[in-house]
């Protein structure tokens, strides 16, 4: 039932038809209030919470300490989006083996546990049923949250497919991430400084990673394209670069410019999954729609738009410390999968030994 959070396929539409799915095969257990209780947690971390004066938007920040002193410059701090979802995966994967023992983890996301906070985005969704346990609500709530601040503008077909899943949609609920990128900027990444000075430690301010995937790559690439020195490092895995009929690149000329002109270096990896543009089989229930599903995804592309952009970047001639890896294309991995070996090559590509 997280799946539709997880973007476990790559358009809105394919989303919440796996979510439909869930409903049409099995009755709903009665609710249970798991929100707010937790025997397992996650060691040396810290959460914050604040409300944006950017876009007046909720944000729940999870920061996890790093196991060893920093060096010289300070700690090097790696972004998450969809840190609901992601943030204890990365922390692992930082932690794990010694793999980044001196970088900090943020992951940025959502109050989900608020009540008031998750009915605001339930009501949008119109086939929910009246005892939808807590953790799927919450999950559903997230999902229409980032929504909004991952994407641009929606173009008529986006909105249409909102519509279409049950979702009730309007323009306003697309296009918030110049907002959101200017929230971390201006209030997430300065409270991260400050947090750290509480603790007598410094972050080291250049060299930032931004790691996002799905929407949340798609985010990075937006990012990237707009606001190139934000970051030292950029990692968008299996990027949404579909949406809005790819009105993504259209900043990517400026980018270009920007590089040409040495003005900015940024490190860039782009992952994707090799089964991303093919449709798992739907349950018996929507097997009508098994075909509308495996259209959507050969048109997104997510594969192809993806590797076509790592190379267009590999191709740039910049100043030196710009670097782009070859795209990263893990076998056997369809799009809800695809970000946990993307977390793991991000790591490695982010805090190089």
């Amino acid at each position: 039932m997280l799946k539709l959070h997880r973007a476990a396929a790559p358009t809105l539409l394919a989303a919440v038809l796996s979510l439909n799915a869930a409903h049409a095969q099995a009755p709903l257990p009665p609710a249970t209030p798991v929100m707010g209780h937790a025997d397992v947690f996650v060691p040396d971390t810290r959460r914050i919470a604040f409300v944006s004066k950017v876009n007046g938007h909720a944000y729940s920040i999870d920061v996890a300490w790093p196991e060893a002193p920093p060096r010289p410059g300070g700690y090097p701090v790696i972004y998450v989006l969809d840190g609901n979802g992601y943030f204890a995966s990365v922390v692992e994967a930082v932690r794990m083996n010694g793999n980044a023992p001196q970088a900090v983890v943020v992951g940025i996301g959502y109050p989900a546990a608020d009540p008031a906070w998750r009915a605001t985005y339930l009501a949008k969704m119109k086939f929910l049923p009246a005892n939808l346990p807590t953790v799927q609500a919450a999950g559903m709530a997230i999902s229409l949250a980032r929504v909004y601040d991952l994407t641009s503008a929606a173009d008529a077909d986006s909105l249409k497919q909102a519509v279409a899943s049950g979702v009730t949609a309007t323009p306003a609920d697309f296009g918030g991430v110049d907002d959101f990128l200017k929230t971390i900027e201006t209030e997430v990444k300065p409270r991260v400084v400050a947090l750290a000075a509480e603790n007598h430690v410094k972050i080291n301010t250049q060299d930032q990673t931004l790691f996002g995937h799905s929407l949340g790559g798609l985010a990075v690439v937006e990012a990237l394209f707009t606001e190139p020195g934000a970051y030292r490092t950029f990692v968008a895995a299996s990027p949404s670069i579909w949406f809005a009929d790819r009105a993504v690149l259209a900043k990517e000329p400026a980018f270009d410019a920007a590089i040409a002109a040495g003005k900015a270096t940024p490190r860039v990896l782009i992952t994707v999954g090799a089964d991303e543009e093919n449709a798992a089989r739907l349950p018996a229930a929507l097997a009508a729609r098994q075909a509308e599903l495996a259209a959507l995804l050969k048109k997104d592309r997510m594969v192809g738009n993806a590797c076509d952009l790592a190379a267009h970047l590999q191709a740039l001639h910049g100043a030196p410390g710009y670097d782009v890896a070859d795209c990263a294309v893990f076998p056997h991995q369809e799009h809800g999968i695809s970000v946990w070996p993307a977390i793991g090559r991000a790591v490695s590509f982010a805090f190089p030994h």
